[in-house]
């Protein structure tokens, strides 16, 4: 080009000078395409080419084709950048205080796929593995020295284990613009079950790959690690615990005060009613990091083999740390929804709760239900709150389950459709079971009892909306018996426990005097504006959030100040008496609310406005109530027999202790 430039200069024309301008023009047009395939080659098997993609003398390159992903093409810039954060997080594991300073100048890269991939691919899996480790040993330096650096340290170490979570997720998202290649995560998972030397140590400790890769997503549990980790990295690091824990039995979680073995390199405190800080037990690490996503929590714990492990043989490591509360959240995640494979997962962990649970049971002299050996079970209480609440969700498929009472299924026969929605087939049998176990402890209970009131409010408030008289009668009679089943469990429960029986009946009691069934549910007014066909879509918005927030909504409502009233409707002494008055409640107010009464004699205290209409029973005074409650017996256009209820818990409570009495009778 410079030669053409000093011939046009002169004003010289010859055939030689054309064609190097041609040839200068071409190199310009095709110069893109030229470093493109010097890439990719450089991409393929990572050898030192020319420039147009030709290996140097000396490179192995292996025969035939090589297929190359277009989307690993990472620009040199972005490379030389990636290493340069590469150095920093080295020498902050060093000690480095300003190493990890000026690495916080590359926080935001972190997500980039492309920079991320660069940088994990710069570390590689042996520095992945190292990294931790460094880090945990400068902290024993700094326990060691009691000069109070440790927290500091430990700060600075977070930052830069954060910053490599995000960096790790990023780059090992195959669904991703850039990422690393299958290979590496074969690589990775090798490194995993390695041992490496911690550094500092003399080669006197030695830490798994992935007890350092636990350390990384502990320290930012938010990290959004896809589905394809879940599925290679993630599977693997369940498999490699249980082949640990098979060969040595259960190994410790170590903390400050274990001074011969490798503390946490940030702050993790994974121990329940302990200060002290521990490593981060890295299966709690992986599912914690799963539970940010219904996707990744299913990816992880989607098949049998995986949940057994996680459910029964690991018991004794969870106690060892967050006694499942980390599992319990995986679980929450991946089985909570209205989707097939949420619900195909939540009937699965009940046949596996149950199987744990149905060694301890047992009759007392009185011939009445027990636990034995009770705190056996408290292995796992981190997950009951869990368990609790995806049980909730599924309210609905738990009131047929009682009714229906299907046989234990198979893996390919645990969900079915009806309307075009999934369904769970649970086995009433195993739902009792794991009942026994989880109603124990208090917030759990509450969301199971919470569900089950909105769901028994919202089909009550349809039936009458809609006139539709047996369809309320078999939902009183269906939620009632679903009722008496959970109360009974969490009677029994408390006595297995130690604890008062009377406090069994507590819960419900409170509701019924709040007046939660006095609440009707939101858009109940609008049905009369929009017709009777419109009130299903209306009461599927009520639960569009679970049934466990929909019955928190409910409580909220009841007994507030101002124009509610706060008084006791009922004086309830047992659940089943207290269920009867629920449902007398919901149906007084689902009465007035879609004015399913006649309107011949409206002269009473209790009626507001013009034209005359009863008031809202939750504004009502007592003495109104009382006065509406006789009224309403003798003018309501839906007589429903509210008796039923106290009869259907009965049932359930009975059918409960038949159930786990038979399951005694079976195991022995």
């Amino acid at each position: 080009m410079r030669l053409r430039a000093i011939l046009n200069e002169v004003e010289l024309d010859h055939p030689g000078v054309a064609a190097i301008g041609r040839v200068g023009q071409w190199l310009i047009e095709q110069a893109p395409d030229l470093y493109r395939r010097r890439d990719l080659a450089y991409e393929a098997e990572k050898v030192d080419v020319d420039v147009f993609g030709n290996p140097l003398p000396g490179a192995i390159v292996p025969p035939g084709a090589v297929r190359v992903d277009e989307a690993r093409i990472i620009p040199a810039q972005v490379r030389a950048q990636a290493a340069q954060a590469a150095a920093l997080m080295e020498a902050a594991a060093r000690g480095d205080a300003g190493a990890a300073d000026r690495l916080a100048a590359f926080a935001e890269r972190m997500s980039d796929p492309r920079f991320a991939t660069a940088l994990i691919e710069k570390l590689g899996p042996q520095g992945l593995a190292i990294l931790p480790a460094a880090m945990g040993s400068r902290v024993r330096r700094a326990l060691d020295a009691a000069d109070g650096s440790a927290e500091a340290v430990r700060r600075h170490n977070g930052d830069v284990l954060a910053m490599l979570s995000t960096a790790l997720a990023t780059a090992t998202d195959l669904s991703k613009s850039a990422h690393v290649t299958r290979r590496f995560l074969e690589q990775l998972k090798k490194q995993g079950r390695a041992e490496v030397p911690v550094p500092g140590t003399g080669g006197q400790l030695t830490v798994h790959g992935y007890w350092a890769i636990g350390q990384i997503l502990a320290a930012a549990p938010k990290a959004p690690y896809s589905t394809s980790f879940m599925t290679t990295i993630g599977h693997d690091l369940i498999r490699w615990d249980r082949d640990f824990l098979k060969a040595n039995g259960e190994w410790p979680l170590a903390r400050d005060t274990d001074v011969y073995d490798l503390p946490a390199p940030t702050d993790t405190r994974p121990f329940p009613g302990a200060g002290d800080i521990g490593v981060a037990d890295p299966v709690a690490a992986l599912l914690t990091a799963a539970g940010t996503t219904r996707e990744s929590a299913q990816a992880l714990i989607g098949s049998r083999d995986l949940l057994t492990y996680l459910m029964k043989e690991r018991r004794p490591q969870w106690a060892m740390g967050d006694h499942g509360a980390s599992l319990g959240a995986a679980m929450e995640a991946a089985m909570k929804g209205p989707d097939a494979p949420s619900k195909r997962l939540a009937v699965m962990a009940t046949q596996i709760w149950s199987d744990l649970v149905a060694p301890h049971m047992t009759l007392n002299d009185a011939g009445d239900v027990e636990i034995e050996d009770p705190s056996e079970l408290d292995c796992l209480s981190g997950a009951r709150l869990a368990m609790g609440r995806i049980l909730a969700e599924h309210t609905d498929d738990i009131v047929f389950a009682h009714f229906q009472r299907p046989p234990r299924l198979a893996d390919d026969q645990l969900t079915g459709e009806v309307d075009g929605r999934a369904t769970a087939r649970f086995n009433a049998t195993d739902l009792d079971r794991v009942l026994l176990d989880v109603a124990v402890d208090d917030q759990a209970y509450q969301a199971l009892l919470h569900a089950q009131v909105a769901h028994l409010r919202g089909k009550i408030d349809y039936g009458l909306a809609t006139r539709d008289r047996d369809m309320t009668d078999n939902m009183i009679v269906l939620d009632s018996g679903a009722l008496g089943h959970l109360t009974e469990a969490r009677r029994t429960a408390l006595v297995s426990w130690g604890k008062e029986a009377d406090a069994a009946d507590e819960a419900l009691r409170k509701l019924v005097e709040a007046g939660a069934g006095l609440v009707p549910i939101p858009f109940a007014q609008q049905v009369g504006k929009l017709g009777i066909n419109a009130a299903d879509g209306l009461y599927e918005s009520f639960v569009r959030n679970g049934y466990a927030k929909a019955g928190e909504w409910l409580v909220e409502q009841s007994g507030h100040a101002g124009r509610r009233t706060a008084e006791a409707f009922s004086e309830a002494a047992s659940n089943r008496a207290a269920a009867q008055e629920l449902v007398k409640q919901m149906l007084a107010s689902s009465a007035v609310a879609h004015g399913a009464y006649k309107r011949e004699d409206l002269n009473q205290r209790f009626v507001t406005g013009d034209p005359p209409r009863v008031k809202d029973p939750i504004l009502m005074s007592r003495d109104e109530y009382d006065g509406f409650s006789r009224w309403l017996t003798d003018n309501s256009t839906v007589p429903t027999d509210f008796g039923e209820a106290q009869q259907s818990v009965s049932v359930g409570a009975d059918t409960f202790q038949d159930n786990i009495k038979a399951g005694i009778k079976r195991e022995d």
